[in-house]
């Protein structure tokens, strides 16, 4: 039995959605290797932001989750790439089994061309289509969703909101308040008094140790936890050695708990300037539904970040959740209304024929288009990447 959510959906994909007819301009396709040089050429003239080729190999063929899969619109008299809708393949873990989703990223129009918003929603429905019958893959997401994506893409493409983070931040240091209102001398005041105003230390319970790379104990810790949610991204030791270690343009910091010698969770943070103040924003932050664990691993990489001169400890969560409960009973710590909400959004990638699929693709994406079937963190998808 197919839910409400599910019926309106599919009732409104049968109506709007189907692969993009040719015409007279434009040609569309499901993209091959070698149109990607293309594609990385299409973004650069759309957002005009180079990236190096050492990023782009990171970016789209590292992801131990599979290749990139995309749709493209080629302009006839040029043969040139026009528009693409690019998505990153996610492992995840749904309802105790093995799925994979689909990240949508860098979508792009290029501006000279006319009627982009049309090229826009052509090829996100053929993403929508093509994505499922070549791949099996039923579901779609994206974080960091700006206002007017959201609206076209609920009335397009069926786009549920299923999480609005919001930015909590625990000030480390009085030298960002200080410099701006005194300068290098604010920056001298600041060095004494923050010796008077640590922030809170963790507990004792836990050993944090430092951690390079990730090995067998974060693959057995996954094994030991996935089941605690119905929804989660992927978090093997290769996954998020490529997400954090290998990035070519971020150093990530990483803090390992440790009970008995043994892995019981672990934070990811990095560190960069915001403005003009040094930050730190936490990516990943697995816990294992213990409270204490996830308190002590943000306090501890609070600690960490300090001692390198970094003001604001950050993580975007979603209210009510473990996390979010942590950090929120942490002496100091308060949401910040100097960064946006994060939305994040699902999206069911129905295919050719949105009647077609069998009672577990259903309930695949009727479980993902949940938001509190969610674990999720801003890790989870390219946050500034």
């Amino acid at each position: 039995m197919l839910n409400d959510k599910l019926q309106a959906a599919i009732a409104k994909f049968e109506k709007q959605a189907k692969w993009p007819a040719d015409n007279d301009k434009f040609r569309f396709k499901v993209a091959e290797a070698s149109d990607y040089p293309q594609i990385y050429q299409l973004f650069e003239d759309t957002f005009g932001e180079k990236r190096s080729d050492e990023h782009v190999q990171w970016k789209y063929w590292g992801n131990p989750s599979g290749e990139p899969f995309a749709v493209i619109a080629i302009d006839i008299q040029t043969e040139k790439v026009i528009a693409a809708c690019t998505g990153m393949n996610k492992k995840a873990w749904v309802d105790g089994k093995a799925s994979k989703g689909i990240m949508l990223w860098d979508i792009a129009v290029h501006p000279d061309v006319r009627g982009g918003g049309r090229l826009f929603r052509d090829i996100t429905y053929g993403m929508q289509i093509a994505v499922n019958a070549q791949q099996g893959v039923n579901w779609g997401f994206g974080g960091q969703s700006k206002p007017t994506v959201i609206k076209m893409g609920i009335r397009w493409f069926g786009y549920h909101i299923i999480l609005s983070l919001k930015c909590w931040e625990l000030k480390l240091s009085m030298r960002p308040a200080l410099v701006q209102r005194l300068g290098a001398v604010g920056g001298l005041l600041a060095s004494a008094i923050d010796i008077f105003t640590k922030p809170p230390s963790p507990s004792n319970h836990y050993e944090m140790r430092e951690i390079e790379k990730c090995g067998d104990a974060f693959d057995a810790l996954l094994q030991q936890q996935k089941d605690l949610y119905r929804v989660s991204v992927w978090r093997d030791a290769d996954t998020l050695n490529w997400r954090y270690f290998e990035h070519p343009i971020f150093v990530h910091q990483m803090l390992g708990a440790y009970k008995n010698d043994k892995l019981v969770g672990y934070i990811v943070w990095r560190e960069y300037i915001d403005e003009t103040v040094k930050v730190g924003t936490v990516l990943d932050l697995w816990h294992g539904e213990n409270q204490q664990i996830a308190s002590d691993l943000f306090l501890a990489a609070s600690q960490a970040a300090r001692s390198r001169q970094v003001g604001f400890m950050r993580m975007s969560v979603e209210t009510g959740t473990t996390t979010q409960c942590a950090i929120g009973a942490i002496n100091g710590a308060s949401i910040t209304e100097r960064v946006e909400d994060d939305n994040v959004i699902t999206s069911m990638m129905l295919g050719e024929d949105p009647n077609a699929h069998d009672a577990a693709a259903y309930g695949e994406m009727d479980t993902v288009t949940n938001g509190a079937n969610w674990f999720y963190t801003q890790g989870d998808v390219d946050f500034r990447d």
